[in-house]
């Protein structure tokens, strides 16, 4: 980093010097015709304005470190001041190139070597040796600078001075934020890749006790702790013990797990409530309790770690120093957490499991669900990747372009989490529904906008008929967004191009009924109740880029949260329909 800084400050100096030969030969070329200067004063300033370059030149090139680079340019900008003021005098019977010209220069090159410390710097001494000059023809030449043209001058620079000291401060916020938005897509490149690896671990092995630790392994780069515990409640000991442990260093690893009676501490608290706990500084939490006597101060991160529900254990993530965690670091670990509560879950079932037939299907669900998944992982990353390996090269012609595709495939992986996460909510039953009066109508009509530009982009039309529909329906107004949009979604995803897709509402003896019927091929009946099974796909749509085999799955559940349900319906040869059926 300090190696480009040095190469940069380098390239300006070399700028700057070509102006200042620039400038030297305008003054030795120009300055004999100019009435009443004095020619040995001209060829002196000029010859000084060479010399003290070309030794301000060969001072950068040499340079080793960006601090001796300062050094040099601080002292080359001292140099252009002096001879900005010197020129000034020289040329007092008429400095008005001198002023609107090489005082601007100097301005600019200050502002861009030294920022607004820079840009000031040269304003202030052009303004002060402005004046001096407008005094100095007065007293020698008997000539009077008009007060407004003294006034206009010296506003002009000022003004060019906070131009410059506001460009300058843009240009360093939008390069700032440009830093921030790759520093964070990398984040998150490391995130998705370390969540592909765990699911790959998660798919691949079938012991607990082996995947667990190879979880904690897989996310250690990316979480960066000292210390990864999953600790379980021993109802016959009466203790939380420490059941699987990863140390981040050998230091970490020397000291032994602590054990804590069952409801005491932060991870009691933690299994209490049954939320994350993000502790700046374990040492000045209140409920702590001392595992050891010579505890330093550390952050910690504690998960509790549900199954059918209940928190039966937590995990923990712990860093020597205070402040260390943040937003990503909790997300992250809770995405991790839910991994490993599913693995304690996965393994208590397979030590249940009796029939040989239950883990080859538990096996196949797994294959089919890194197949999905890897594949809704793998090609967002690969586009992410390029964009920031285009980036970082510098060879990007549209920096905009690349930064909104990258934002565009995160947006698809966070989709993809958010649906597996909901389907766990739904799971554990802990999705609340936010019930109000809406339309059927305002619900459709939301649906089509929120997907008319991807029809449009296969030559599709989307048509709303809300006719005989009762005027309001009771239900969570996003969740019931939620539940059209997949509907919709799928619709748009496999009907034919140039299709109409029609959303439709109606009363039904005593249900509201909400249907999303396309023109594609008609789904064979003993297909229809698969299609809601989690990580289900149709065979011929198996190879179709998108689509995680989540959406119907979370569509159904929620629908029978309402106290309804979806399920399809055939409509001969012409296509699907979709129902949503609800308690009007």
């Amino acid at each position: 980093m300090s190696d480009g800084l040095l190469l940069e400050a380098q390239r300006v100096e070399r700028t700057i010097a070509r102006i200042r030969w620039g400038a030297a030969a305008l003054d030795i070329v120009l300055g004999p015709f100019f009435p009443n200067l004095s020619l040995p004063g001209v060829f002196l300033l000029g010859a000084a304005i060479v010399v003290y370059g070309a030794l301000a030149l060969r001072a950068s090139g040499r340079a080793t470190s960006i601090e001796q680079h300062r050094g040099i340019a601080a002292i080359s900008f001292a140099c252009d001041l002096t001879v900005l003021v010197l020129a000034l005098f020289l040329f007092s019977s008429d400095p008005g190139w001198i002023t609107y010209l090489v005082a601007t220069v100097v301005i600019i090159t200050g502002a861009f070597r030294f920022g607004s410390v820079g840009a000031w710097s040269a304003a202030g001494v052009s303004m002060a040796g402005y004046v001096a000059v407008a005094v100095f023809r007065q007293l020698a030449f008997g000539f009077v600078t008009p007060a407004e043209r003294a006034l206009f001058t010296v506003s002009v620079f000022a003004l060019t001075a906070v131009l410059l000291d506001r460009g300058l401060r843009e240009l360093r916020q939008l390069r700032d934020e440009r830093e921030g938005l790759i520093t964070g897509l990398q984040r998150r490149v490391a995130e998705d890749a370390a969540l592909e690896q765990v699911m790959r671990i998660v798919a691949g092995i079938p012991s607990a006790d082996a995947i667990v630790p190879a979880v904690l392994r897989a996310s250690r780069d990316v979480l960066r702790f000292d210390r990864a515990t999953v600790f379980v409640a021993d109802e016959e000991l009466g203790e939380y013990r420490a059941r699987y442990r990863l140390a981040g260093n050998e230091a970490a690893e020397a000291v032994p797990a602590p054990r804590f009676r069952l409801g005491e501490g932060l991870i009691g608290s933690a299994m209490r409530s049954e939320s994350t706990l993000l502790v700046r500084n374990l040492l000045a939490d209140p409920r702590y309790v001392a595992g050891r006597s010579d505890e330093q101060p550390r952050s910690v991160v504690l998960v509790p770690l549900r199954v059918r529900g209940r928190a039966v254990a937590a995990f923990s993530l712990s860093r020597a120093l205070p402040d260390a965690f943040g937003a990503d670091d909790v997300r992250l670990a809770e995405t991790v957490a839910g991994l490993v509560a599913q693995v304690l879950e996965n393994d208590r079932l397979f030590a249940e499991a009796s029939q040989a037939e239950a883990l080859r299907a538990a096996d196949k669900l797994k294959d089919e669900f890194l197949a999905t998944i890897s594949h809704e992982l793998r090609t967002p990353l690969t586009v992410i990747g390029g964009s920031l390996e285009l980036l970082a090269q510098g060879h990007a012609a549209d920096t905009d372009q690349l930064i909104a595709q990258a934002r565009r495939h995160v947006e698809r992986l966070d989709r993809t989490v958010q649906d597996l996460l909901d389907l766990a909510h739904l799971q554990e039953t802990r999705v609340e529904l936010e019930r109000e009066y809406v339309a059927p109508g305002v619900l459709l009509s939301d649906a089509a906008a929120a997907h008319a530009v991807l029809a449009a982009q296969r030559g599709q039309g989307i048509a709303v008929v809300d006719a005989g529909a009762p005027p309001l329906a009771y239900v969570d107004r996003r969740r019931m967004q939620q539940i059209l949009g997949n509907l919709v979604a799928n619709a748009v995803r496999y009907a034919p191009e140039r299709s109409t897709i029609t959303l439709g509402a109606a009363s039904d003896d005593g249900r509201l009924r909400l249907t999303v019927s396309d023109e594609g091929t008609p789904i064979p009946a003993a297909e229809r109740e698969r299609l809601f099974d989690k990580f289900y796909r149709r065979p011929s749509h198996r190879d179709a880029p998108g689509g995680s085999g989540l959406g119907l799955a979370i569509a159904k559940s929620l629908a029978e949260l309402h106290g309804g349900t979806v399920l399809v319906e055939g409509r001969g040869s012409t296509g699907n329909t979709f129902v949503i059926e609800l308690p009007a």
